[in-house]
């Protein structure tokens, strides 16, 4: 039995058993760290699965994913809207010149000798969601700053991010109610991490592009964006499902209670999934109700600081015999390499 999480051969690979899972068996029995699992790996059973309401988020609490993603339509609909008006591309487009300024600040300060994470990425990433969270909740992005320390991918002691935390819930809690405040933190926890781990894969996309060559070209940067997300989504984990009755899928039947792991990884790369510009390309944000809130916000991020870095660090690249890079989990978690080491 295939057991999954498959490992990524490297970071913008995907291990070569998806193809031949997809190819085969498109819903296959595996072993998970959950347990028995369905595997599903075709595009169109991916969509179908993340569409049907039989196919239950809160119905799989093997992963504790937060109030948004443990709910299911319509209490899941009533809460997303608590802040959905705040999330679309036209609210998140006024934060892009603020975005594109943290950008090149970072960008102009990457080191001789470096790491990517540290020195770019994460400081990058938490200052741009305190931008956010800032405008969600009426707060100046400045008075969140325990949120940095809450949100960090580096070691930091328990009793002091959870002081931090607290504080941030604190500073949150004056200016929200309580169902709200958990909203929030749903999208604070969620959207980190994986903006971090984006970042990573799109500047080794970006290295290969050249980096000089973005310069200039915001519609170069956003397909490049997009290709990175279709090619290393980053983790399946948040896609959990379990049926609430049998369903036919794939040519099997999954009964009742069955869990499955809808995988972005293979599907992003199934040849019959669509295309054409008028069709979405990839399932990195997931589909149908829980489909991220975050996605403009992740897109602008992705885009301003790719632009900042071919503008005012293109001398950027990886270090001569650079070994493996090494991802913090597998495909279940939201996975940012664990450290990207750069010269200038």
């Amino acid at each position: 039995m295939t057991q999954y999480p498959l490992s990524r051969p490297e970071p913008l690979g995907v291990h070569p058993d998806y193809r031949r899972l997809r190819e085969t068996c498109p819903v296959a029995r595996v072993g998970s760290p959950y347990g028995p699992a369905w595997l599903v790996t075709r595009y169109a059973d991916v969509a179908a699965v993340l569409t049907d309401a039989r196919f239950s988020r809160a119905a799989a609490p093997e992963d504790d994913g937060g109030i948004l993603l443990n709910t299911d339509p319509p209490e899941h609909d009533r809460l997303r809207k608590l802040i959905v008006a705040h999330t679309g591309t036209a609210r998140v487009e006024r934060l892009r010149p603020r975005a594109e300024e943290i950008a090149v600040a970072l960008a102009r300060r990457i080191p001789g000798e470096g790491e990517f994470i540290s020195a770019f990425a994460e400081p990058f990433s938490h200052r741009v969601l305190s931008l956010f969270v800032g405008h969600l909740v009426g707060l100046p992005a400045q008075d969140l700053g325990p949120l940095a320390t809450v949100v960090t991918l580096a070691p930091v002691p328990d009793r002091e991010r959870g002081a931090a935390f607290a504080e941030l819930c604190r500073r949150l809690g004056r200016q929200v109610d309580r169902e709200t405040l958990a909203v929030v933190l749903n999208v604070v926890f969620g959207g980190h991490a994986a903006v971090v781990a984006a970042l990573g894969y799109c500047l080794l996309a970006a290295l290969d592009a050249p980096l000089p060559r973005l310069a200039g070209d915001p519609e170069g940067i956003a397909e490049l964006v997009e290709e990175t997300l279709r090619l290393a989504p980053p983790g399946d984990r948040t896609l959990l499902r379990r049926t609430t009755e049998p369903v036919e899928l794939g040519g099997r039947t999954l009964p009742a209670g069955a869990l499955v792991i809808p995988s972005i990884a293979a599907a992003n790369r199934d040849p019959d999934r669509p295309v054409g510009r008028r069709m979405p390309r990839h399932l990195a944000f997931g589909r149908g109700a829980h489909a991220c809130l975050g996605m403009a916000l992740a897109r602008m991020e992705l885009q301003a600081a790719l632009k900042a870095l071919a503008e005012h660090a293109p001398d950027v690249r990886l270090p001569a015999g650079t070994g493996a890079l090494v991802r913090t989990h597998e495909e279940l978690s939201v996975s940012p390499l664990a450290g990207i080491p750069i010269q200038r």
